[in-house]
């Protein structure tokens, strides 16, 4: 009989036994069919990685040309790594293309027929996938590359904007608009070419020279276009001239009096006005805050009146592109120039060509195919580029042949076939349904549309697949967009938060959203009869009308399939029917900006109940009109009243629970929130109320209380403003913040000067560091202390405004001693306690501080005696590239010489500090103990410093003191900067700038200002060096009595300014020559020379055994000078024996004119020689 217990053994093993069987037969089973039903989501996951390796290889691309173009090596590692990412993205783009053929075949019953290819692509895309995830930490691992965020002065023509191409025929016109830019008697040039030709990349161009060669104090530009909009048109002047467009109203009549205060203001104005349609746009330039002629005169004169010196005359001048000559000619006088941009010439068509798609054409087998594509574009560069984007990485026979047949296509009537279908081509190209989806959508908006108004839009209409919150669907929003712009068919807007498209694309899209979207957009005068074709608008499923100057039929909007409709008001007199859109129940978004509906008779227009987005942005209401509106939105997901005209939000609102947006941004009359109202939004993920409603009642009253945020459990984005902070707490799931606490007042609209008081500097809503986790803090220290909710949310603070903090001597062991690790700006000012940046009794800091840091400001903070304290143990500013520093008197210095060895700055600005003695001290920190530097050791900070401002500093003796190199001069050999490009000192009481020995070969501007203790400026060795010098300033230095002195008796050789192409010599009381010595001075780029008020000066050369000096007989340009061409001449005469003529030198013409300015205060002496001739 079997014993039990034998039996249990054996029933345990042989259990075991099988078990083990079963799972090395199933488990691999269970695997394979794990990773063929996994096949779908490891190609979109794949996708996403090759998406962001493609964004991360672009900026470090960039990054690449930049340091190239300085003429500095690249790293290998870096380029390395650019190969290995572009063969990780071919071939994630085979696999993405394997997975979209499998998703076009159907399974039955989930059971897939191709399972072994199937799992071969689901492995393959997750390995690929996770190498390129690999990739990307490689680059993180590089840290941050610095790219500039302005052209560097010294850059290439062709770099100053990015897409412009150098070609011959556009540079011709690009010089010829320079040279009537500099001509005196010109006052308005014209541009004028059809469509594509690129006329606003050519006037980008002319404004981005304009400013490197200083020709103007400020140069604005403004697209006109057709159906403009006056707002429109200030808001981008406003922005060029750097006003603050918050401090004013929402109305254009109390914007345009600021604007045309600060034009009077500047000295000299180049305004660009592209894209003009209308022949009366001048009629406008009232409303635009565009002075007239007549206004520049007087300001010149009353100018003249207050300074006790004379003025040149004010200057304005206008650019104009239109695409028709006959709007230009009834603008600009006959004896102003108007230009025309052409077609690209020769081979330019196939250069462009090749940039776009890549130099490897020239060698493949689709030469000759590429050809023929090109020579149906006809010369237009948006077309040639927009067939460029489309052919790139096409290696297939098939697809050019397909391409140029596509090209070989009859256009729809109106368009050019040379336009319309390379563009058509482009959008066939896009791979993604919603990147198609995405393209049509964008050109129905407003020609500078948001990220935002785009995320609006495409929520509603359910655009964006595989996305579960906002902030999901904003990062594809910013991936579409950013593909849409890497293939030309979307370009920057006036910010990174917007885009804009090329009216030629814009008109080709329209046409694609009609014939295959059902989309209709109406941008001409047949706008209203097209609204009143019953037939047509029954079949229409989009409706963009952007120019709203109409008149809507008066009866029902039958459009039975709508599912988008945006107007953008034109008219002051538009009326809604209140049943328009009664029979549109489909649809889904709602656009309308700019409507009056308090003008509107109630009821106002009857809204559908299925809406998902309304946008009402810029809309005028009574609170009757809002509450109709809100009545019955039960669907409702995104609601924006940006910019509105309200003073209250409606108790309705309360009624949408499924609202997940709500935008009520710059609403600056709203006063009133009902109480719960914001609470009862249970599924808001995003609340904007930045520069709006701030009268928060956490007390029990009628208005809504900041402790409703809490209740916010999905709220992952808020703007918002708290004049009173009582110990506000904050949703903890925050991703993007703009928090305002404290001060919230806006500076004076019409004060333009520097300001002395900082108190509302830093509280503009507006900011140019764009970030998307900002707050601005005007507190009592121990507020923020106390409150965790605010300090958690400063760890995730990446731009960071701080005024106040009384209390504070620490940010970093008092505010985070973590070290802020996500700070990338932060502004502290009038910090009555603060001692430093870190421990003033100099505590060890453990961890990496600001380890992100990019920019730091500190004003007037009246203790600090250093910037760091106590360094042992951290590394601070690894990545700080700009440091502002004003009104810190009791500063004696700002780095010691131990940060510097990590420090990349590439900007400094010191101001007004009563007791800067040295930007670097000697000391090199220790531990708590200090050690002098030694001798032999230099300054690394110098490397990288691309900008110096100093400014104010009465006690300033060096840069760096050196050991025995202090005293010398401000910069000694102990501290070289091989890439300073702008220099500029004012009011420093040194000696001497530069060692004789010292080179500056990459200095471009050099501007010199109240220096009254120097003789001279720079010695003949220093010249030499100035190979790049364009712009050179002197002012008010009271001893300078040249600018250039020769180094010894025997000194010989030419000095040569190459580049130098400004040169302003001003109130210097006792300079009596340029240059004292015998060597030839040339200047052969010299377009702008000014010498005024010098009082004493003799000659612009003086040869050192001349003995005639003080007799004042020196010629004004004697053989000495050499002058290739001068285009202004500005010089206030004291003695007319200087006159500078004839003005042939060694036998060439050095002017073709000239242009005398003799607005002069003479001696009675020579009024009376002036009087005899």
């Amino acid at each position: 009989m079997p014993d039990p217990i034998t039996n249990a053994v054996v029933d345990k093993v042989a259990e075991n036994i099988v078990d083990r069987i079963l799972n090395f037969i199933l488990n691999p089973i269970t695997v394979r069919i794990t990773v063929v039903r996994k096949c779908n989501e490891n190609v979109q996951n794949l996708k996403n990685h090759v998406d962001e390796l493609q964004t991360e290889m672009e900026h470090v691309e960039k990054y690449e040309k930049e340091v190239s173009r300085t003429g500095k090596g690249v790293d290998v590692k870096i380029r390395n790594w650019l190969d290995s990412a572009g063969k990780l993205v071919e071939a994630g783009e085979e696999l993405k293309g394997a997975g979209e053929e499998f998703a076009k075949k159907e399974c039955f019953f989930r059971l897939c027929p191709n399972s072994i290819p199937r799992y071969k692509l689901s492995k393959e895309a997750e390995k690929n996938s996770k190498d390129i995830v690999q990739h990307l930490e490689v680059a993180r691992g590089f840290g941050p590359l610095p790219l500039s965020h302005a052209p560097s002065p010294q850059q290439d023509v062709a770099t100053l904007v990015e897409g412009f191409e150098e070609f011959r025929s556009r540079k011709i016109v690009l010089d010829q608009i320079m040279e009537a830019l500099r001509s005196p008697t010109v006052n308005r040039i014209g541009l004028h070419g059809t469509s594509g030709m690129g006329k606003t990349m050519l006037v980008k161009m002319v404004k981005a020279k304009a400013k490197k060669d200083s020709l103007f104090t400020a140069v604005v530009m403004a697209t006109v276009t057709k159906g403009w909009e006056v707002k429109s048109i200030q808001e981008e002047i406003a922005r060029d001239l750097d006003m603050d467009l918050l401090s004013f109203t929402d109305t254009h009549r109390q914007l345009a009096d600021p604007i045309r205060a600060k034009l009077k203001e500047v000295k000299k104005v180049l305004l660009i006005l592209d894209d003009v349609w209308e022949t009366d746009v001048e009629q406008h330039f009232e409303k635009f805050g565009i002075p007239s002629e007549s206004e520049m005169k007087q300001a010149t004169e009353r100018k003249n009146e207050e300074s006790s010196s004379g003025e040149e005359d004010m200057l304005c001048k206008i650019l104009l592109t239109s695409r028709f000559h006959h709007v230009l000619s009834r603008i600009i006088d006959e004896k102003d120039p108007i230009f025309e941009v052409r077609k690209l010439e020769d081979d330019e068509p196939w250069d462009l060509f090749k940039k776009t798609v890549g130099s490897d054409i020239e060698n493949s087998d689709f030469q000759q195919k590429a050809k023929e594509i090109v020579e149906k574009c006809l010369g237009l560069p948006v077309a040639i580029v927009s067939v460029g984007k489309a052919m790139r990485r096409k290696t297939e026979q098939f697809e050019w042949d397909d391409a140029l047949t596509e090209l070989k296509k009859p256009s729809p009537e109106g368009i050019s076939a040379a336009v319309y279908n390379p563009i058509e081509l482009n959008y066939i190209n896009l791979k993604e349904e919603e990147l198609k989806q995405t393209f049509i959508l964008c050109s129905l908006l407003s020609r500078n549309s948001s990220i935002d108004d785009l995320l609006k839009c495409g929520m509603g209409l359910d655009l964006f697949q595989k996305v579960n919150t906002i902030e999901e669907t904003r990062a594809k929003v910013l991936r579409l967009v950013s593909h849409l712009k890497s293939s030309s068919l979307l370009v920057d807007g006036k910010s990174s938060l917007h885009f804009q498209m090329h009216d030629q694309i814009q008109e080709v899209a329209f046409y694609i959203a009609f014939r295959d979207r059902g989309g209709l957009a109406l941008v001409d005068e047949a706008a209203s009869r097209k609204l009143k074709d019953k037939k047509s608008l029954e079949k229409l499923k989009w409706i963009s009308l952007p120019n709203g100057d109409i008149e809507l039929p008066a009866n029902e909007f039958r459009c039975p399939q709508l599912t988008f409709f945006y107007l953008s008001n034109k008219a002051q007199s538009l009326q809604f029917p209140s049943e328009f859109f009664k029979k549109a129940d489909g649809l889904h978004v709602l656009c309308l900006t700019k409507v009056d509906f308090k003008s509107m008779p109630l009821p106002i227009p009857l809204i559908p109940t299925n809406l998902h987005s309304l946008l009402l942005d810029r809309c005028a209401f009574k609170i009757e009109g809002l509450r109709a509106i809100m009545g019955n939105l039960e669907n409702l997901e995104v609601l924006s009243l940006a910019g509105c005209d309200i003073k209250e939000l409606p108790r309705e609102m309360e009624k949408l629970t499924k609202l997940k947006l709500l935008d009520v941004n710059d609403c600056t009359k709203l006063r009133v929130i009902p109480r719960q109202v914001l609470a009862r939004l249970s599924k808001l993920e995003e609340l904007k109320m930045g520069n709006s409603f701030d009268q928060w009642d956490d007390v029990e009253g009628g208005n809504a209380g900041l402790a409703e945020l809490t209740e916010l459990h999905m709220l992952t984005a808020l703007e918002v403003r708290i004049p009173n902070f009582r110990g506000t707490l904050f949703p903890e799931n925050l991703e993007r913040f703009k928090i305002f606490i404290g001060i919230v007042e806006q500076p004076p609209p019409r004060f333009w000067g520097y300001w002395r008081d900082y108190s509302w500097h830093s509280y503009s809503w507006s900011s140019s560091f764009e970030s998307s986790k900002m707050m601005k803090l005007k507190l009592e220290g121990a507020s923020i202390k106390s409150n965790n909710s605010v300090k958690k949310l400063l760890k995730k603070t990446e731009e960071l405004y701080l005024e106040g903090l009384n209390g504070v001597q620490g940010l970093v062991e008092e505010l985070d001693d973590e070290g802020f690790p996500h700070l990338k700006c932060l502004h502290v000012q009038n910090g009555p306690d603060i001692r430093g940046i870190f421990n003033p009794a100099g505590r060890l800091l453990r961890s990496q501080v600001f380890p992100m840091l990019e920019v730091l400001t500190l004003s007037n903070l009246e203790k600090m005696e250093k910037i760091c304290h106590g360094l042992t143990g951290a590394a601070p500013f690894k990545v700080l590239r700009k440091i502002t520093v004003v009104d810190c008197h009791q500063l004696k210095n700002l780095f010691s010489f131990s940060m510097t060895r990590q420090l990349q700055l590439q900007e400094i600005t010191v101001e007004n500090c009563n007791n800067i003695e040295e930007i670097i001290d000697d000391v090199e920190e220790q531990g708590n103990g200090n050690d002098i530097v030694e001798e032999s050791e230099g300054c690394k900070l110098g490397g990288s410093l691309q900008s110096l401002t100093l400014r104010r500093l009465p006690k300033l003796i060096s840069f760096f003191n050196s050991g025995n190199c202090s005293g010398i001069s401000l910069f000694n050999d102990k501290c070289r900067f091989p890439n300073l490009e702008e220099l500029v000192l004012s009011r420093i009481n040194v000696d001497m700038i530069w060692i004789a020995s010292y080179c500056v070969e990459n200095l471009t501007k050099l501007i010199i200002f109240g220096c009254d203790n120097l003789k001279y400026l720079f010695s003949s060795t220093v010249a030499r060096s100035l190979v790049k010098l364009g712009h050179l300033q002197i002012e008010y230095c009271k001893m300078m009595t040249k600018v250039l002195s020769k180094e010894n008796e025997e000194e010989k050789g030419n000095l040569i300014f190459p580049g130098l192409k400004f040169l302003r010599l001003q109130h210097l009381q006792n300079l009596v020559s340029f240059y004292f010595g015998d060597s030839t001075i040339e200047f052969s780029s010299l377009k702008y020379l000014e010498v005024w008020s010098c009082r004493e000066f003799k000659g612009f050369a003086v040869m050192s055994t001349n003995t005639d000096v003080a007799a004042g007989i020196q010629p004004f340009f004697n053989e000495q000078v050499c002058l290739h061409f001068i285009c202004i001449l500005a010089l206030e005469l004291w003695e007319l024996s200087n006159f500078p003529y004839p003005f042939s030198l060694n036998g060439m013409v050095c002017s073709v004119f000239f242009y005398f300015f003799y607005f002069v205060v003479l001696h009675k002496e020579m009024d009376r020689k002036l009087g005899r001739r």
